[in-house]
This record gives structure tokens, C-alpha cells and sequence, in this order.
């Protein structure tokens, strides 16, 4: 961080900026050129081919079509894509034994992206883990939403809108189509933060695909801007609790070294009630989840503790497809995320459900900063 930005911090006392304060920080361009392979790996879609017989040979199956063109007729034990290798969850205190404790892991902004902490608005186009609270309430994997839906479709083009992406979940692979999806962000060079029951725990074959920046289709950010999954890792809590519902993906390709990555901190009290947040997803309910939305300006209403893991409690719109997305404000020296979207509850307060209390729930604390701690130490 530079003496500036350092000194505009101590001046907020240490806090996030608030939406006053980003709508007042200036666009930076990019000031470098891509090189000229990242420019060729985002712009050439690569395609996987995988099959359980070690004979295969893709090139026994192509055929050659008048006109000129090829067709690829894989037979029924083949299929497109990259199967994942490994899902573990980890004893928290073996894990990071011999790693260097932090309270945050720092962004990246590469010289050839363009920065906005401000997003750029846009149109809308035309098996699941069940969690609990800390004191054993039962969680919905999502909330909903606080009336009117505050999401907005945006562009996500600029840094760091572009390391937040759509995850697709193969539950059992080779199967023709995903069995749910959600969100993630980068926060490392080839690591993804998301929430754990967005991965497919207990499945010995499965898949798991991150596109940063997904737009109708595919990223908006070049037809090589994807990547399969090699392992994931979330932290072994037995029952699954909120507080706890982080996991992190290692990604085959280093695309966060093409596009960036965000920063992870731990989550202070002292930041409670202020609209510093912005939560971002790929909800079905805007843009039927073929483009990113975002709230900001949430505050956080209370968090619980189980541990080092924090449930952050607020009233930012959640909704399915937005599970894994990050809860992130804005520093001096780039973004942070303190949660990823996991639930909601509703706490029936008294008679005719008067006193009723609402929440969305991201999990956070430093539970979360640990765990992409050891995936940047193991994972390199």
C-alpha cells in the first residue's frame, strides 16, 4: 500500500470506503499491454475431452464432412470437459501449521486491466448441503429478498468486477448437463473463493467449471476465459454450520494471473451498521442467471462466532445462483472480501410472527482468510 493510500486509511480509521466515498475515486486504465500470451490463452477456447478408457483416442472419432468441416462423435464413455481430482475437507489446525497466519491475503490488479470501483450497469437479457446456524437453526442455502430487489445487471469488464464469476457443479460426471451452479471469486492466481455447499462433497466423480465475467453464454472476457477444477478443500467443522460454508477451488489454468484477483480480510465489529458492502452473484431471478448482478451499500446487521468462522447477518437481496459470491468492500489498495454468500434463516419472534427477524448470511472471519492462506501455500 502506498503512503497515500496508507494515510487515507488511517483516516478512516482502518474501514472500508462507503458508496459517498467510491462514487468520488476516478477510473484508472490499464498501464501496460496484455502480453501477448495471456492475450492468445483468453482469446482461444480450449476443448477437454475426457474418457475412464485410457485407450481413447479422440482422433478415431473424427469425421470428415462434406464442405469442409469435422465432426467429433464421442462415444458413450468420453465427455467434454475436465473431471476433478480431489474434495476434501481439512483439520483446520494441521492445515496451517508452518503458515504464517495474516488477517488478509492481498488483491492483484494486473498492469493490463482497467480498474472502477464503480460498476458498470447493464440490461438484463431476455443436490444441495443442508446447513445450520451456530446455535443449530436451520439455514436455506439462500434467503431471498428484502422488497424492492436493489440487484443490478452490470458489465464485467473492468477490475475488479471481472474475477467474480459463475461456478457450473457436476455432481456425477459424464452426466450431459450440470446439476446446479453458483458463484465464485478469484483470489488468487489459480484459486477460487465460493461457498462449500456449492461443491459436490462425497461424489468420487464429479466436475466443477469457473467462468470468470459469464455473460449469455460464456465470459466476456475472451472464449479461453474458463477453467475446469482440479481440487477443492473446505474445512472439516463436522455438522455443516454457516459460519462455516467456505470452500476454495484450485483452477487447472492460472487465470486470476490473467485477469486478477480480490484480497480476503477478517471481518471487524467495529464495521457493523455501516454501507460499505457490495454482494455480487448469478442469481436465476435476474437475467435468469446468464449475466452478474450486484447490491451495494449493505451493512452488516450483527454477526455470530462459532470458533474463528463468523456468520455476517444483513439484508443485501439473495437469491439462488447466488450462493459463493463474494461479500466484499472497497480499501484504498483494492478490494476485499470478508464473506461468500452461504443462506438465510428467519427467527420467529413472537405471536402472528410478530418480531420476526429476517437475515441473509455470508460466512466470514478467519476461517476464511486461513483457508485461502493454505490454498495460495499448497496450491502455488
Amino acid at each position: 500500500m502506498s503512503t497515500k493510500h496508507r494515510q487515507a486509511s488511517r483516516e478512516r480509521g482502518g474501514r472500508p470506503m462507503t458508496r459517498d466515498e467510491i462514487a468520488r475515486v476516478i477510473d484508472e486504465g490499464p498501464t501496460g499491454a496484455v502480453p501477448s500470451e495471456i492475450a492468445e490463452a483468453l482469446g482461444s477456447y480450449r476443448l477437454h475431452l475426457s474418457s475412464r478408457d485410457t485407450d481413447f483416442d479422440p482422433r478415431d472419432h473424427l469425421v470428415r464432412e462434406e464442405g469442409g468441416g469435422w465432426t467429433l462423435r464421442l462415444p458413450p464413455h468420453a465427455s467434454l470437459g475436465r473431471p476433478g481430482s480431489s474434495g476434501e475437507r481439512l483439520d483446520r489446525t494441521g492445515a496451517m501449521a508452518g503458515i504464517a497466519k495474516a488477517p488478509v491475503t492481498t488483491p492483484h490488479r494486473p498492469a493490463w486491466a482497467a480498474s472502477s470501483v464503480q460498476a458498470r450497469d447493464a440490461a438484463q437479457a431476455a443436490e444441495r448441503v443442508r446447513l445450520r446456524r451456530v446455535g443449530g437453526r436451520a439455514v436455506e442455502p439462500f434467503y431471498g429478498v428484502y422488497p424492492p430487489d436493489d440487484r443490478q445487471v452490470y458489465w464485467p469488464a473492468a477490475y475488479p468486477w471481472r474475477c467474480i464469476g459463475r461456478v457450473f457443479t457436476w455432481s456425477t460426471w459424464g452426466s450431459p448437463s450440470w446439476s446446479w451452479s453458483g458463484a465464485g471469486v478469484l483470489v488468487g492466481p489459480r484459486h477460487v473463493l465460493t461457498a462449500g455447499h456449492v461443491c459436490p462433497w462425497g461424489s468420487e466423480s464429479w466436475g466443477m467449471l469457473f467462468v470468470p465475467g459469464y455473460w449469455d453464454g460464456s465470459s466476456a472476457l475472451g472464449a479461453g476465459a474458463q477453467s475446469w477444477t482440479e481440487h477443492y478443500r473446505g474445512w472439516n467443522t463436522g455438522d455443516q454450520v454457516a459460519a462455516n460454508d467456505i470452500a476454495v477451488m484450485k483452477l487447472y489454468d492460472p487465470i486470476g494471473s490473467w485477469l486478477g484477483w480480490m484480497g480476503t480480510k477478517v471481518y471487524d465489529g467495529d464495521w457493523e451498521g455501516g454501507n460499505y458492502w457490495t454482494l455480487a452473484g448469478y442469481p436465476g431471478l435476474i437475467a435468469g442467471a446468464s449475466r452478474p448482478s450486484r447490491q451495494s451499500g449493505i451493512p452488516v446487521l450483527d454477526d455470530d462466532e462459532d470458533g474463528s468462522a463468523m456468520e455476517l447477518e444483513h439484508h443485501g437481496d439473495s437469491s439462488p445462483g447466488d450462493s459463493g459470491g463474494p461479500f466484499f468492500g472497497f480499501w484504498d489498495d483494492g478490494p476485499y472480501a470478508v464473506g461468500t454468500v452461504s443462506g438465510g434463516e428467519t427467527i420467529s419472534g413472537g405471536f402472528l410472527g410478530i418480531g420476526d427477524e429476517d437475515n441473509n448470511i455470508s460466512a466470514g472471519g478467519e476461517a476464511l482468510v486461513d483457508l485461502v492462506l493454505w490454498a495460495q501455500q499448497n496450491w502455488p
